[in-house]
């Protein structure tokens, strides 16, 4: 019994681990969440892998709506074959007057994930470099 209450305690999912990937020069600091890192289940390969990044301003240097301290967290699919990358999911948290954090939610439409080549030396290359073997 003590098993079994320990495991629903635990639940089935890890905290975040989220790993320093790089800033760049548009304010933003990106982490990996490396308890996250998984296969894709809807591709029949093992090349896909799916993972959260988060994607902090530090600076606020452009006029996008988010603010020090704003974030958004991005379900991304990387392709390590194809040396592709795209987006699943993604929300966008705002600080509030009271310094809490507000949750606005926006996912792509449609089911596919459009995947693009990555660009070196880009941020997308950075994730790739942690991720694929």
């Amino acid at each position: 019994m003590g098993i079994i209450s320990s495991t629903i305690a635990c639940g089935v999912f890890a905290a975040p681990e989220w790993k320093f990937i790089s800033k760049s020069d548009s304010g933003f600091t990106f982490f990996l969440d490396t308890n996250s890192v998984t296969n894709v289940s809807e591709v029949g390969y093992h090349q896909n892998k799916q993972f959260w990044a988060k994607e902090l301003v530090v600076d606020d240097l452009e006029q996008d709506g988010l603010g020090v301290g704003d974030y958004r967290l991005a379900l991304q699919w990387i392709n390590c074959s194809d040396y592709t990358l795209g987006a699943k999911s993604i929300a966008v948290y705002k600080k509030r007057e009271n310094r809490t954090l507000k949750p606005e939610f926006y996912s792509r439409s449609g089911y596919e994930v459009r995947m693009d080549p990555i660009i070196p030396e880009s941020i997308g290359e950075s994730f790739a470099r942690h991720l694929c073997p």
